[in-house]
């Protein structure tokens, strides 16, 4: 069910609504902060396991509690904040991430450190689809997609700057300084948002949280969020212990430029899909996609041992995983269109979870498995995602031929009862 706007005017102190508003870059700039903090974790994952003490199976676990909090708590948190201004919600969800990695960034110990990415996943709930919301209501109509990729920019530049940067910074100048990057990254975007001053919203008529978990009663849009949950997993059993793998198969001990492969090749993926999709079914593309990231993710293990490898074989993975997003996007939208904003926020937060089960399961695997093993286990999740779409897809084209077919009949029916009456007709 999409937001409804109340009539207005005009959006007070917006510029002449022909062309994009230029303070959708400072939106962007906060997910760039967003995105960085995000993804640093599994650079600086073998340091923080070193500095404080524990496994590298655990120190995955900040990733699963980031991405589990962002996940179930981005549809409860947008329905508690709904009846507030948008403006002022999105720039204190920004202000208090920099100061949840802040806190990241001066913990004492693990426990607390783990507290602080459950903040830090809280806040980037809120800021996300609010970035999304400001964004697209910056722009005219012909241009809110151009807008509204303009904001994810900041997630996709991030995953090829910021996240190899802190990376690096972690590597030579310790964890702590990686997360205060990101504290000072927030830091910067809000103070020139708060300097160059949001619009004041329109007001939308807020939903419930009832109404934000409805589409998902429906099963055909539960099996259409399963897969990508799935695939989700299947990526992250593998990618928060990336570095282990590097650091062990090609003995790199800084792979912030290896990361920085993985970023742009969901960077070009992003700029591909878009022509891809206008041209291919998503189902097929979702197939294709599918299928080649398995096998890339099956490889990678067996052909990553230097660095030149290591980098060609980040890029197509990190590809091959960033392709199927808008796919995916656009055969929800083709099942339920009129929940159109309601269900691509259930698919972000199917994304997260995702996430966070991966990383999750990863750790455990880790505890009986080589860190080079821990590809295959998410090869088994990316194959039941497989199966369920292949079912899917089997019964749509059943259900599309058996209505084809009930509607042959039906007008075989009306053709014999035309024929009927009009011999009836002749005879009288």
């Amino acid at each position: 069910m999409a937001h409804t706007t109340k009539p207005q005017a005009t959006v007070e102190g917006q510029e002449p609504f022909t062309r994009m508003n230029p303070r959708i870059i400072l939106l962007a700039l906060g997910m760039f902060a967003l995105g960085t903090d995000a993804f640093i974790v599994a650079g600086v994952l073998p340091v923080i396991a070193r500095e404080t003490g524990v496994t590298e199976g655990l120190v995955g676990q900040l990733i699963t509690v980031f991405s589990l909090t962002y996940g179930l708590g981005a549809p409860v948190l947008a329905a508690l904040t709904a009846h507030w201004p948008q403006n002022r919600v999105l720039m204190s969800a920004l202000g208090l991430l920099g100061l949840a990695n802040l806190a990241s960034a001066l913990s004492p110990s693990f426990p607390l450190l783990l507290l602080t990415r459950v903040l830090a996943g809280c806040f980037a709930a809120i800021y996300t689809p609010l970035a999304f919301a400001v964004g697209i209501e910056l722009a005219p109509p012909a241009k809110r997609g151009q807008a509204l990729a303009l904001v994810v920019s900041g997630l996709n530049v991030a995953t090829v700057l910021g996240a190899p940067l802190g990376t690096w910074i972690g590597e030579h100048f310790g964890w702590r300084l990686s997360f205060t990057l990101v504290a000072g990254l927030a830091g910067v975007a809000l103070l020139f948002l708060m300097f160059f001053r949001l619009p004041t919203s329109a007001t939308l008529a807020p939903l419930s949280l009832k109404e934000r978990l409805s589409p998902i009663t429906h099963p055909r849009v539960v099996l259409a969020l399963l897969p990508a949950l799935l695939w989700n997993v299947g990526v992250y059993i593998m990618y928060p212990y990336i570095a282990l793998l590097l650091q062990q198969q090609i003995h790199l001990s800084d792979v912030s430029v290896l990361l920085a492969c993985f970023g742009l090749g969901i960077v070009l993926a992003n700029w591909m899909s878009g022509r891809l999709s206008a041209r291919f079914s998503p189902n097929l593309l979702v197939v294709v996609f599918l299928v080649t990231l398995i096998v890339i993710q099956l490889v990678l293990p067996l052909v990553t041992t230097t660095i030149s490898s290591g980098a060609i074989m980040l890029l197509l993975w990190g590809m091959s995983f960033a392709l199927l997003f808008i796919p995916q996007q656009q055969r929800l939208l083709t099942m339920a269109p009129e929940h159109a904003n309601v269900i691509l926020a259930l698919n972000n937060s199917a994304l997260y979870l995702g996430i966070a089960g991966g990383a999750a399961v990863g750790g455990l695997a880790l505890r009986a498995l080589a860190v080079t093993q821990l590809a295959w286990v998410g090869v088994m999740s990316m194959l039941i995602a497989l199966l369920i779409v292949a079912i899917n897809l089997r019964r749509s084209r059943e259900q599309t031929q058996a209505g084809e077919q009930r509607k042959r009949e039906r007008e075989q029916m009306r053709a014999m009862k035309d024929a009927g009456e009009q011999a009836e007709t002749r005879g009288l």
